[in-house]
């Protein structure tokens, strides 16, 4: 029988919400509830929008901002890195070559 979670209750920008989730996935759920939560109020304090609904879309759009930004960096990371390994491999060809 597949085990179907339980649910877990979370409360972000003063609503309760029941989330299923894994049992080992409990904390996780937790976590990403209290970071959205912490997003909507620092919104709220700084943009002062007129409803939660604007809240709630300023705080996607901030976080996927964040998102985005990160996987940008990933990619540069990861192209750097592929950049190094290739110069490192034939500074290695060429010095077995000459071995």
């Amino acid at each position: 029988m597949e085990d179907s979670g339980r649910v877990v209750k979370v409360t972000i920008f003063g609503q309760s919400y029941p989330i299923r989730a894994r049992v080992e996935d409990e904390g996780y759920v937790r976590t990403i509830a209290q970071f959205v939560d912490s997003k909507m109020k620092e919104i709220d304090e700084t943009m002062k929008p007129s409803s939660t609904m604007k809240v709630a879309i300023l705080t996607a759009l901030n976080i996927a901002d964040e998102l985005m930004s990160l996987q940008k960096e990933r990619e540069k990371q990861q192209f750097s890195h592929t950049d190094r390994l290739e110069a490192i491999s034939s500074s290695l060809d060429e010095a077995l070559k000459e071995s």
